[in-house]
């Protein structure tokens, strides 16, 4: 009788040990994403650990979190950037940029912001495909007293009117992310405290405020929380 007790004894040990063991060979990793070749952060990426499944999505400032193991793969997708799949090397912050597909390629985008190419998108296709309410048609159109139910249905369900709603979303979302860079940026960050330039990515994935937040402060109010953010980055 006390082998068996000293049995499950040991065998709740090595159950133990081994369930320490898996969980310190993963880590919670942070990342961000943005648009190649520009500064534009981007929302709801989607996010997935191969061996787990784990699935999460980036927020309005393009940062995600996600459990890990190293030697884990991570896919990215987004709809209007090409998917990207990368190797978990180690425990660091991730910056990820992921480039547009060949559709949105096809509008010129030299001299002229992110938000405005996706933009220009959203415009040709609309004239092309005779979307005439950016994919979001009015109630009106289903009277029977003037109505046009079919150019409603066709705007509400059609490829042509998906495409068009999910170009104007991502322009909102780079129109959000150009005026956060405007007023957080790593010329104002480096003119208020001493963080060199291997640091910034990190500094910001942490510590970038909500643009209603940088909306209603002032210069002093903004410099204050840049300081008081950079000596919490020194702590930890």
């Amino acid at each position: 009788m006390n082998q068996c007790n000293t049995l499950k004894v040991f065998l709740v040990l090595m159950f133990t040990c081994i369930s320490c063991a898996i969980a310190q060979n993963s880590s919670l990793i942070h990342g961000t994403i943005i648009q190649d070749g520009t500064k534009a952060r981007v929302e709801r990426v989607e996010v997935r650990n191969y061996r787990s499944g784990q699935l999460t999505y980036s927020n309005k400032l393009g940062l995600f979190d996600l459990n890990c193991k190293i030697g884990d793969t991570l896919q990215f997708e987004r709809i209007g950037y090409l998917p990207q799949k990368v190797a978990v090397k180690a425990f660091s912050n991730f910056v990820i940029y992921l480039r547009i597909t060949n559709q949105l390629k096809e509008v010129a985008i030299t001299g002229q912001s992110v938000s405005q190419t996706f933009k220009e998108a959203s415009r040709a296709i609309s004239k092309e495909r005779g979307i005439f309410y950016e994919g979001k048609p009015p109630l009106a159109l289903l009277s029977p007293f003037g109505g046009r139910p079919l150019t409603f249905f066709y705007e509400l369900l059609s490829k042509d009117g998906r495409r068009v709603r999910r170009l104007n979303q991502l322009a909102a979302n780079a129109a959000e992310a150009e005026e956060i860079d405007r007023h957080f940026n790593d010329l104002i960050i480096q003119q208020v405290v001493p963080i060199d330039s291997a640091n910034l990515e990190a500094f910001k994935l942490r510590y970038t405020p909500k643009l209603i937040d940088l909306r209603k402060w002032s210069g002093y109010e903004r410099s204050s929380y840049i300081k008081r953010s950079f000596e919490e980055y020194h702590k930890k």
